[in-house]
C-alpha cells in the first residue's frame, strides 16, 4: 500500500495527521497546479486551502479502485480553481504550446517524474487533433460542448474522440 493511500485511509477516519502529512507531500503540487490554472498566486494559495479541507471532509468518497490518490486530491483541485475561473468568467492561463504535464511540478525525480513522462509519452502518441482535444478537456477544463464548438466538430465526435484518445492513452500505460 503506497503511503498516500494510506493516509487517504486514516483520513477517513479523521486523522488530522494524516491531512498535515498529505499537505506536506502534495501541497506544492496543488499550489503549482493551481497557480499555473489561475495565473495569481494569492488565489491559487486559496484553492490550496480549499482543496485540502475538502479532501478532509471528502476522503470518504476516494475510491482506490478508480485512481490514486494523488489523482484525487489533483482533482479536488482542478475542480475548485475550474470553478473559480468560471465563477469570473475567465479561462485558465495555459499556454496551448507548452508541455502540460511537465508544469506540475517535482521537486526531484522519482515516482511522480516517471508517471509524467509516461503519461506524457502516450499523449505523445496521439495525432495533434486528439492531444489538443485532451489538453483542453482535462487540463483546460473545457465542457464537450465547447470543444465542438471551437473545433467545428458535433458534440457526439468530440466525445468518442476523447473516449477514443483515453482508451489509448490507457493501452499505451499498460504497457509500459
Amino acid at each position: 500500500m503506497t503511503d498516500e493511500l494510506t493516509l487517504l485511509l486514516r483520513l477517513r477516519l479523521g486523522d488530522v495527521d494524516a491531512l498535515a502529512e498529505l499537505y506536506a507531500q502534495l501541497g506544492g503540487h496543488v499550489h503549482a497546479l493551481a497557480w499555473r490554472l489561475l495565473g495569481d498566486r494569492e488565489e491559487a494559495q486559496e484553492v490550496l486551502q480549499d482543496t485540502f479541507e475538502r479532501v478532509y471532509r471528502r476522503a470518504h468518497q476516494y475510491r482506490p479502485d478508480l485512481g490514486s490518490p494523488r489523482a484525487f486530491v489533483y482533482t479536488v483541485a482542478r475542480n475548485e480553481a475550474l470553478s473559480r475561473l468560471r465563477a469570473r468568467g475567465a479561462r485558465p492561463v495555459v499556454d496551448h504550446t507548452e508541455n502540460l504535464l511537465g508544469e506540475i511540478p517535482s521537486p526531484s525525480a522519482g515516482p511522480g517524474l516517471d508517471t509524467r513522462i509516461m503519461i506524457q509519452g502516450a499523449l505523445d502518441d496521439l495525432s495533434p487533433a486528439d492531444q489538443a482535444l485532451i489538453r483542453e478537456a482535462f487540463f483546460m477544463g473545457f465542457s464537450h460542448g465547447e470543444l465542438a464548438s471551437s473545433h467545428a466538430l458535433p458534440l457526439g465526435t468530440v466525445k468518442t474522440r476523447l473516449r477514443r484518445a483515453l482508451a489509448r492513452m490507457r493501452r499505451t500505460l499498460e504497457k509500459s
